[in-house]
């Protein structure tokens, strides 16, 4: 176990359970979610699918169907 998550176990280790709880269905989520992708990224087929998604996407700004975000709110 590298140090950071060490570090991160010990410190979730003083929350009081109920938090511990919240923090391991955290991780958990995010653990899966990324075996998740990976599996959907690994299929073959998704190349295809995403080729199809950019196209649609490049087609809908091209035809003025598009709104320009210029504070999306997360990045700040």
């Amino acid at each position: 176990m590298i140090d950071q998550l060490k570090r991160a176990v010990d410190l979730a280790a003083q929350q009081s359970p109920q938090e511990q709880a919240v923090l391991a269905a955290l991780l958990i989520e995010a653990m899966q979610a990324n075996a998740t992708w990976d599996a959907l990224f690994a299929d073959p087929r998704s190349d295809a699918l995403l080729e199809g998604l950019v196209a649609q996407a490049i087609a809908e700004d091209n035809a003025g169907e598009t709104e320009e975000v210029t504070d999306p709110g997360f990045l700040s």
